[in-house]
């Protein structure tokens, strides 16, 4: 933003295994001014049951909480707000569900998204919360279900999400709350053996380690505040005091130790034995702690969005040269697609904004399973896109995108999507067209006269010159193969010569 704008405001709210974070926040000479935070502890996964299926009681809580948020939220403009969801979304079998009834209360929408996405955003938190410079940091997020391993320095080099949370292992192997030697070594063996494949990727690639979540600050709080280290950092010494202190105790309600909240007892036991795995595995010696996580990351993401730095282009461009797109045959596609929106925007499900973006990275990387093969490449396409990590993209946006790049060309394929994405056909009826038309490849012309227009929620009509179509009699036979494919989806397709 520039110095001298008037500051504008941004929220962006959490929703983690563990716990709900909501931050508000201004931009002022490119630091952060909080302005509002709330947090709601919602033990979120621990509603998930063995067959990955959240509860109706944890799904309430959530709501319940998402309803305050709601209110904080008032007055922020709706693109200014970045609400993702983590792990717990992630896993949940039934997201979809909660995602219709958390929609319905908040005023932007819940981007659920991947680990690594997780870990950039936390990264791009924790690297403001430090002075910049050229010194490796491996950053550490316990979470509730899940924990993410950084390595960077002014950027995010070497990202992991592992499946091990304070939530889950608390639950896991401290049931009831019901502290034992047994459970620990269990739980620490249980995560040495999550971190086996990546030890040597993080193993001394970095010089000075970091602490980004609630459950490391605690611990360090709890370090400090009783003395059990001679240093202010966490050290594994001083994890080794607090594990025997805990020991004393037979249950995480009986807790009494300076420095732990009560509503972090009974998830301590998951996240400390956790981080002792790290610190064994890793050869930690020190740990520092950070205040800013995720939500700070989510701001500067969301900030750099809108001020023309978005991460997603970077992206896009990565994946051109990764898969050797044709980028002249993208251009003729984007530029025929862009040209015809204006006349469909009213009847699109699709915002406008959001429309041209997906049409623009549609085209741009439509033809990227060609470097898998050319029968079916649309397919493989389509996978790579639902698949892919892609820093910055949430699954829905990755889902939209591999929906128009799986049904560009042949029968369109009405089955169900990703995260209760309801599919936008007569987006894809445009891009399709757009998609015919040049499929000779070559750099021709089409007549401005050739229009796209709706003429309803699912009805198009290309209008063109009679001699164009008479010339192109390939392109004629294609819209007209096209109105049959299309109509499996009940988009109805038809011609006007002019």
């Amino acid at each position: 933003m520039p110095p001298d704008a008037t500051p504008e405001i941004y929220a962006a709210l959490d929703l983690g295994s563990n716990s709900f974070h909501l931050l508000i926040a201004r931009f002022e000479q490119n630091k952060l001014i909080v302005l509002d935070t709330h947090k709601d502890m919602v033990r979120f996964a621990a509603g998930l049951d063995d067959k990955n299926v959240l509860s109706a009681q944890a799904i309430e809580r959530a709501l319940e909480s998402l309803s305050k948020m709601a209110e904080r939220l008032r007055g922020v403009p709706a693109d200014h707000i970045r609400i993702v969801g983590t792990n717990t979304l992630r896993t949940a079998e039934n997201a979809g569900e909660f995602l219709e009834k958390a929609e319905a209360v908040l005023p932007a929408p819940v981007n659920i998204i991947s680990g690594t996405e997780e870990a950039r955003l936390i990264y791009l938190g924790v690297a403001r919360d430090f002075s910049p410079g050229d010194e490796r940091r491996l950053v550490v997020d316990i979470g509730g279900g899940s924990t993410e391993l950084v390595v960077g320095a002014k950027q995010p080099k070497i990202m992991e999400s592992l499946g091990i949370g304070c939530v889950s292992f608390s639950r896991r192997f401290f049931a009831d709350g019901k502290l034992s030697e047994t459970g620990f070594r269990k739980a620490q063996n249980a995560a040495a053996r999550e971190l086996a494949p990546h030890i040597e990727a993080f193993s001394q690639t970095w010089d000075q380690a970091v602490g980004a979540s609630g459950t490391i600050r605690t611990i360090g709080r709890i370090v400090r505040d009783n003395q059990f280290s001679d240093r202010t950092a966490i050290t594994l010494d001083g994890m080794y005091k607090l594990r025997e202190t805990m020991l004393e105790s037979k249950n995480c309600d009986d807790l009494k130790i300076k420095g732990l909240s009560t509503e972090r007892q009974s998830v301590l036991p998951g996240g400390l034995a956790i981080l002792i795995a790290l610190f064994e595995e890793l050869d930690i010696s020190a740990m520092e702690t950070s205040d800013y996580a995720v939500r700070e990351g989510i701001l500067h993401d969301l900030a750099g969005r809108l001020h023309h730095h978005d991460t997603r282009e970077s992206t896009i461009n990565h994946m051109i040269e990764q898969y050797y797109a044709d980028t002249a045959q993208a251009e003729r596609i984007c530029k025929l697609a862009l040209r015809w929106l204006p006349s469909v925007k009213t009847e699109i499900k699709t915002d406008a904004g959001e429309a041209e973006q997906l049409l623009r990275w549609a085209a741009a990387l439509h033809e990227i399973g060609l470097a898998i093969a050319h029968g079916g490449y649309h397919k493989h396409g389509g996978y790579i896109l639902s698949n892919a990590d892609m820093p910055g993209f949430s699954r829905q946006e990755q889902a939209r995108l591999a929906f128009l790049v799986l049904n560009h060309r042949r029968k369109p394929k009405p089955g169900s999507q990703l995260h209760n994405i309801r599919p936008d056909w007569l987006l894809l009826a445009l891009f399709r067209l757009a998609c015919i038309l040049h499929r000779r490849r070559q750099n021709r012309s089409i007549p401005p006269e050739v229009q796209v227009e709706a003429t309803g929620k699912k009805s198009l009509v290309l209008s063109a010159p009679q001699a164009w179509l008479d010339n192109n009699p390939l392109t004629r036979a294609d819209l007209e193969e096209e109105q049959e494919l299309i109509g499996v989806v009940d988009v109805q397709l038809s011609t006007a010569a002019l």
